[in-house]
């Protein structure tokens, strides 16, 4: 949720206008569908990451490709984010660092997080997750006085099209819970993370609908979609009296926090899944040659910010959501049709 408060506003309302906070809706059943999938897996395969369980089903050359392409999905949302992160602080902030400064930054500690294990990052997690939540309440709650729902008319103006083709770019976003096919083994009570799991994608539904809903009412649809970061320029315009101004110093401080722990997480599922597929003994001497990888390809990949933003929106929607979707369910389906399950 971190990277997408910042970017789905703009991209979203650039393909639907004043009915991008619909899509954002809509999007959410692509995180519950990849939820429901994983959870049927991890119940077929308790204590079995994606990669061990794909040798299972698909045998060991097959499943190994399988292991590694998720290798390749991690690593490239992880580059993503890296990308994201630098060029939000070099547009916003310091305009003469170059990009690359804040990539190695960022790397470099969420590596050393990763290295020390998943608790550590967790424990990271449980601390700042309240406060960044508590800011996201703060600064929406102090917009709201300023919406005009006019600028929301008039209602799915282009048709149901639009929206559902709007919705693809956040759908990625929500899919990312598919982390659970590494993830869910680690977990202490594997059973509860239906629920669970559940709760993290409302949640993340109602802040982004909120956040992109705000911003339509607010700036209008068509500057909306022009914007780069429309909730960095919504913390700006936010101000309460003459006490609380220039609010957009809160969100920078929380964000970094929140793309340190999300870097560090895709940073130890690339690590450990690259372990599991090349049956390695342990997953930390590959750390920092992946950090370098990331920080390469964060610098090179694209030439620029819209460079960066049209990937995005054009071409990481369908890459992603066979991730997160289309290769759950395969796999899925032919542990059904095989009946092939593991003992706990």
């Amino acid at each position: 949720m971190t990277t997408a408060i910042l970017f789905v506003p703009g991209i979203t309302a650039e393909r639907c206008k004043q009915s991008a906070w619909l899509a954002t809706m809509l999007a959410s059943l692509a995180g519950f569908v990849s939820l429901w999938t994983v959870v049927k897996l991890g119940q077929r395969f308790p204590r079995h990451t994606l990669p061990q369980y794909g040798e299972i089903l698909l045998g060991k050359a097959l499943g190994k490709i399988v292991g590694g392409a998720y290798v390749f999905y991690f690593l490239v949302i992880n580059i993503l984010v890296i990308r994201e992160f630098s060029d939000f602080l070099t547009i916003t902030l310091m305009p003469e660092t170059p990009g690359v400064i804040f990539s190695a930054i960022i790397v470099l500690i969420a590596s050393y997080a990763s290295s020390k294990g998943l608790e550590v990052i967790a424990r990271m997690a449980q601390f700042v997750l309240p406060l960044f939540v508590f800011t996201l309440v703060f600064l929406l709650g102090l917009a709201t006085p300023n919406m005009e729902l006019g600028k929301l008319q008039p209602f799915l103006e282009g048709g149901i099209l639009p929206v559902i083709w709007g919705s693809l770019v956040p759908a990625s976003w929500y899919g990312e819970i598919v982390v659970l096919v590494i993830l869910l083994p680690m977990v202490n009570k594997p059973q509860e993370i239906k629920l669970k799991g559940a709760f993290v994608l409302l949640a993340a539904l109602f802040f982004l609908t909120a956040d992109t809903l705000i911003t339509l009412t607010i700036f209008g649809p068509y500057l909306t979609g022009d914007l780069l970061f429309p909730f960095w320029f919504l913390a700006k315009y936010i101000e309460f009296g003459n006490y609380l101004q220039r609010m957009e110093s809160l969100i920078v401080l929380m964000w970094v926090i929140g793309i340190v722990i999300k870097v560090a997480v895709l940073n130890y599922l690339v690590c450990f899944t690259t372990a599991q597929v090349l049956s390695l003994k342990g997953y930390k001497p590959v750390v920092y040659v992946t950090a370098f990888i990331q920080i390469l390809g964060a610098t090179f990949l694209f030439k620029n910010t819209p460079q960066l933003s049209e990937f995005l929106s054009q071409y990481w929607p369908p890459l992603g959501l066979l991730f997160e979707i289309g290769l759950p369910l395969i796999l899925l389906m032919v542990a059904v049709i095989r009946g092939k399950q593991a003992r706990g």
